[in-house]
């Protein structure tokens, strides 16, 4: 009889210390990601970029998942989201928000709203799971933070930042009064080459061009090729020599609107990084188009020349 009375009165006092418990457990922290705040923002703000950052699974482009379980945005801001999921048997409110930090980075702060049960043995049972249950959320935020610092998931394309590879160039300039398709890239690409041969010097590097637009009407063409050694400038043949500065290269693989794409990217990635342009932007032919036929398999890099962070 006596032990019965003491786990009645454990019981009693279990109840209670439940009851007692409040009806919600909050947690908030920060966390700092190395990605600007724009691009966080341009990423982060617009539903259809979710696919370039998002750590869980995207059904249906608006069904959003974490742990198999179903995330219900509530509303997205320019700096953050707020959103209900329920993890171990716990409904959770999650309010995730950045601002700007130094170094071009974005600091992340987070609060996750956890709520208990009404009922004592549900609420139990929860309180058990709490801790799980954090911690899963709490890889939905290394998650961010890790798809954010991945330049190809925010951008879309490789982007990386070198040095001019090569200072001595031989160019041509051409004009069209229709945008320059890839044989007429290559007439000039082997214009250079026999100019290069005649000269008795080495292309070190794979062809370069650029195409102005001047007016609706024109297009202008103008092709280089770096040599091992300076060329003197004659007829339509123009010697030139770039800085071997920092350059952003971006990655296309694909056809011209792939290239297009891929500009768009590298000049997000310069405007982001505060960066700006001593000279203009090139293409460089990394595939020969003549000996490969399919345009989604071209390669194609974006060169975007920029001042040294040394300058400022």
């Amino acid at each position: 009889m006596r032990k019965l009375m003491i786990v009645l009165v454990v019981f009693i006092v279990l109840i209670g210390v439940i009851f007692s418990l409040p009806k919600q457990k909050q947690y908030t922290d920060k966390i700092l990601v190395n990605c600007t705040p724009t691009a966080a923002t341009r990423v982060m703000s617009d539903l259809k970029n979710w696919k370039l950052w998002w750590p869980g699974e995207i059904q249906e482009d608006s069904l959003f998942l974490f742990k198999h379980q179903p995330i219900q945005i509530q509303t997205i801001l320019l700096n953050g989201f707020y959103a209900n999921i329920s993890l171990q048997d716990i409904p959770a409110f999650i309010d995730i928000q950045f601002l700007s930090a130094p170094n071009k980075q974005s600091e992340f702060s987070y609060t996750y709203t956890f709520y208990y049960s009404k009922n004592p043995l549900i609420k139990l049972a929860q309180l058990f799971k709490i801790g799980t249950a954090k911690a899963e959320l709490d890889l939905l935020l290394n998650g961010i933070k890790s798809n954010l610092e991945d330049v190809k998931k925010v951008y879309g394309f490789e982007i990386i930042e070198e040095r001019v590879p090569n200072a001595t160039h031989i160019s041509t300039k051409k004009e069209f009064n229709h945008y320059p398709n890839t044989e007429d890239i290559y007439r000039s690409v082997d214009a250079l080459y026999n100019y290069i041969s005649e000269n008795q010097a080495k292309a070190v590097n794979a062809p370069i061009y650029n195409i102005f637009t001047p007016d609706d009407k024109h297009y202008q063409l103008m092709v280089a090729i770096a040599t091992d050694r300076p060329l003197p400038t004659k007829n339509t043949f123009l010697f030139k020599e770039m800085v071997r500065g920092k350059i952003i290269v971006g990655k296309s693989i694909g056809p011209n609107n792939t290239i297009d794409q891929c500009l768009k990217q590298v000049e997000n990635f310069v405007k982001d990084h505060g960066r700006s342009s001593p000279a203009i932007q090139f293409n460089r032919l990394i595939t020969d188009r003549r000996k490969e036929k399919d345009s989604t398999k071209w390669i194609t890099t974006i060169n975007y020349p920029v001042f040294d962070r040394s300058f400022f």
